[in-house]
């Protein structure tokens, strides 16, 4: 119903959040997303609302999705079009950096899984790697998750926190200091798990991943936090603390099904599998899982 490149310009302006960031994508002017995508609305009998910072269709997407099926096949099957890749702000330096050939990267700051599996189940991206296992959909007859590696949870803190030093620390040590949460619901047994250690208790309302207001509360030198091994090569200046979590954690591929063979799709997994194997060999608790 719609070209190729009226419908990247709609589905590039929701990913990227803006006319700007999506006429900056594909080189032409913010006035020609606006006006073009205007069209693409009307042909579709849909409207779109900003909510939460996000840009939402609101109407019956029904025709929209079967042609949306359509042209992600075609970026899968084209060697003139990239397909498209979301990460975390770990995974995408970590993992993304340099872009595997053949795909783009999005915004790379997400707070949670809402949006990216969102944007995934409505074929928006293609990809997306997804960093939080244990709460990741164990069931969802529209995606795949496609489990890459294994690692444990860390407690971290700044290397000048009182307990950094220290060995055998117990949960009545960690109760003095303050410790990161995400609002209540974003990662319900990652954050349950902590809550057992009496952790997760001060907020960071964070709408889009800002440094400053998560690894960087911990620069008071008191606040305790959490990461892999691959996410503190992005928090530098934080140190494990000798506290075992019981909690693992890992990096996934999830794609939407049917995808799983497709000559892009496996050129992205052996991408990213050759850059974990990398990483094993410097981090012994990296677990690879084919």
């Amino acid at each position: 119903m719609v070209g190729i490149d009226d419908l990247a310009m709609l589905d590039l302006q929701l990913w990227l959040r803006s006319g700007e960031a999506a006429a900056s994508r594909l080189h032409c002017a913010q006035s020609t997303i606006s006006r073009r995508n205007g069209e693409t609305l009307r042909c579709f009998d849909l409207t779109m609302v900003r909510d939460a910072g996000e840009w939402q269709l609101q109407g019956d997407q029904t025709l929209l999705q079967m042609e949306r099926g359509v042209h992600q096949l075609h970026r899968m099957l084209s060697s003139n079009m990239k397909c498209r890749l979301e990460a975390n702000f770990w995974a995408s330096s970590v993992l993304a950096d340099p872009l595997p050939e053949g795909w783009t990267g999005g915004c790379w700051d997400h707070v949670g899984m809402v949006r990216p599996l969102q944007l995934l189940r409505e074929r928006v991206i293609d990809a997306w790697i997804g960093s939080y296992q244990p709460d990741l959909p164990e069931s969802d007859h529209l995606l795949e998750v496609i489990d890459l590696c294994r690692t444990p949870v860390l407690l971290v803190a700044s290397e000048d926190h009182p307990l950094a030093q220290r060995d055998h620390l117990t949960q009545e040590d960690l109760a003095c200091f303050p410790s990161l949460a995400l609002p209540s619901g974003l990662f319900p047994q990652t954050e349950a798990a902590l809550r057992r250690h009496g952790l997760w208790t001060t907020p960071s309302r964070m709408k889009r991943y800002r440094p400053e207001l998560w690894q960087g509360r911990t620069e008071d030198q008191v606040t305790l936090a959490y990461a892999s091994c691959l996410a503190l090569e992005v928090m530098p200046g934080l140190v494990p603390l000798n506290f075992d979590l019981g909690l693992s954690s890992g990096e996934s591929l999830l794609i939407c099904r049917g995808l799983r063979e497709q000559p892009k799709i496996q050129a992205l997994l052996a991408a990213l599998r050759s850059r974990l194997a990398e990483k094993a060999s410097a981090y012994p608790e990296l677990q690879l899982l084919s």
